[in-house]
């Protein structure tokens, strides 16, 4: 018998807690609740966008829907069952979904706290500079479109980009080894090249210099042997007075 469990289990099985639940949204493992964040995200997006609808007309719309469905429900249930719907002692959002909730958004930001903490008082100077590049493209990024077009756009890719990455993991692998091994190559001919050019300024440079050196060293030249002939000249007339 537990070889039978452990044959039929699944190959990505769920974990307990909210990160697996997180987990199996964003790979699609819970279809219903990722169509239903994606749904969600892109009408909220659409509505304030697209529309340009206020947050409190939206809500005030929202409101008005529940209420009206929560009417029409209470009279057709008192029509079809002749009883009181048993919706006021329901308990819509129980305590311990609430405290979970509040326990899994704490330790994010602490995560992420922790992680900002870190970086900015580590030793390496490369790793303060990518956190720094990052808040900057951040705000860059910030500046081109609003805060919820911003949001909308990181939803989405959370949506896809985890599920294309986990079915076509052996492909995108193989590209970036192709590419890293393409870079290489490119870096390579761009360093032989920027050496050879400044090789070659300094050999352009360095030969104005040594043909100098080389006149003056022939002047020089030609200069003791002018000196050495007036010499021998001054012998000889000196031995003919004589």
């Amino acid at each position: 018998m537990s070889h039978n469990s452990e044959s039929t289990a699944p190959l990505l099985p769920s974990t307990k807690g909210s990160a697996a639940t997180v987990s199996d949204i964003v790979l699609w493992r819970r279809p219903i609740s990722s169509a239903l964040v994606v749904s969600v995200a892109t009408a909220t997006w659409v509505l304030f966008e697209v529309y340009e609808f206020n947050i409190v007309t939206v809500v005030s719309w929202v409101g008005l829907a529940v209420v009206a469905s929560l009417y029409l429900y209470g009279h057709l249930y008192r029509i079809f069952r002749k009883e009181e719907p048993d919706l006021m002692d329901r308990q819509f959002l129980r305590e311990e979904r609430v405290v979970e909730a509040a326990k899994s958004a704490g330790s994010s930001i602490e995560l992420v706290l922790q992680c900002l903490v870190r970086m900015s008082t580590n030793g390496d100077w490369r790793v303060l500079a990518h956190l720094v590049a990052v808040l900057w493209f951040v705000a860059y990024v910030g500046n081109l479109v609003d805060f919820l077009t911003l949001i909308y756009s990181g939803v989405v890719m959370v949506m896809t980009l985890p599920l294309v990455y986990k079915k076509n993991e052996g492909r995108i692998l193989q590209s970036g080894v192709a590419a890293q091994m393409k870079a290489l190559e490119v870096l390579t001919v761009v360093n032989e090249t920027v050496i050879r050019r400044v090789k070659g300024k300094f050999v352009a440079v360095a030969s104005p210099r040594d043909e100098d050196r080389h006149e003056k060293g022939r002047e020089e030249e030609e200069e003791e042997s002018r000196d050495e002939d007036n010499h021998n000249n001054e012998d000889q007339k000196e031995e003919k007075v004589e």
